[in-house]
């Protein structure tokens, strides 16, 4: 790799220090934040936009890197390459970071510079993966903090309250991605919300959300029971909603899909030698812990209609949702009445 760097006139990451100028850097994008506007101070009544990413050019080393501008400049940048593309960034600004406050919402750096990125002096160029490195592009797939630094499912449900707040690192195989929902705020801003549900060997379901576009668009890439990742600062709290704890991905987390870790590996060969058999059960699953608002639930049917709307509905992956007021005449209570009954509390 340092031949490759020299070759190319790249400065290491690891050589960094603030003040320097005229660089030629190479990484790896392995985070990304979504876009994000404020009101500019100095030009009362617009706004000015930025996002942050962080790349690495080693096992040990990685970065920081922040760009501002207008609108058009930040989000043309932004849209121009993805987690696990390869980046090159030329006359960036050194910066010394400002520890407590920076890394209270970014991903937390071995390095103590960050860099700044400007339209007017940087730029940043997407380079193939033949232009690369084969042991820069296989920086993805290792995860940003120590293998064995993470909390099993398990024992984050058997903590439960207790964690409530805390922001630790999850190493677990994915079950299901939910589609991507989109909504409006009371202030008309637009959001989005994904639910990707994981698992491992000592607990069967657990919902991580997703909240900004870069997350979704990464989870969007996970093949449920062939993934596992390694999420590093994701957030854990309990879900009132559902009565269990859950994580959401926050600004400071990085997810490595896949990583090439021996606890990976062991989740890994577990998650194959366990695959359920019957995928209808899954997708019933994943149905019914789907975040469902019940008071959106309006429609009542009787027996007759909801026969008849199941068999109009054979074949459509779309559920849908009613009322029904009736008695229970029979119950084979040995039967599997798993497959029919759900209990929602």
């Amino acid at each position: 790799m340092e031949n490759f760097f020299a070759l190319k006139n790249f400065t290491a990451l690891s050589d960094l220090h603030p003040n320097m100028a005229n660089l030629k850097i190479i990484g790896i994008v392995i985070g990304k934040t979504d876009v994000k506007g404020f009101p500019d101070r100095k030009n009362i009544g617009s706004e000015r936009y930025t996002f942050s990413f962080t790349i690495r050019d080693s096992p040990t080393h990685f970065i920081n890197a922040t760009s501002w501008g207008n609108e058009d400049y930040i989000r043309s940048l932004s849209d121009s390459f993805r987690v696990g593309e390869c980046v090159i960034i030329e006359n960036p600004l050194i910066q010394r970071k400002e520890l407590e406050r920076e890394e209270k919402f970014s991903p937390e750096t071995p390095s103590d510079c960050k860099l700044l990125l400007s339209g007017d002096h940087s730029t940043v160029k997407v380079c193939s993966s033949y232009e690369v490195d084969t042991k820069l592009l296989s920086l993805i797939h290792l995860p940003v903090k120590e293998s064995r630094d993470y909390y099993s499912l398990g024992d984050i449900i058997a903590n439960g309250h207790s964690l409530e707040g805390r922001i630790i690192n999850v190493l677990a195989a994915v079950k299901s991605v939910g589609e991507p929902k989109y909504f409006t705020t009371s202030d008309r801003r637009k959001g989005q919300r994904c639910e990707v549900k994981l698992y491992d060997e000592t607990e069967s379901t657990f919902a991580m959300i997703c909240w900004d576009n870069e997350s979704i668009l990464l989870a969007q890439s996970w093949v449920p029971r062939e993934t596992v990742i390694f999420a590093s600062d994701v957030r854990i709290n309990f879900d009132k909603f559902r009565n269990c704890m859950a994580a959401t991905v926050i600004s400071k987390t990085i997810i490595t899909t896949n990583p090439e870790t021996p606890e990976a590996n062991i989740l890994l060969n577990f998650i194959r030698e366990n695959k359920e058999t019957n995928p209808q059960d899954d997708a019933i699953d994943s149905y019914l812990e789907e975040s469902i608002n019940l008071n959106t639930i309006v429609d009542v049917y009787t027996v007759k209609q909801l026969k008849v709307k199941a068999l109009k509905n054979e074949g459509k992956h779309d559920p849908f949702y009613g009322i029904l007021y009736a008695y229970i005449s029979t119950l084979n209570i040995d039967g599997e009445t798993t497959k029919v009954v759900r209990n929602r509390w």
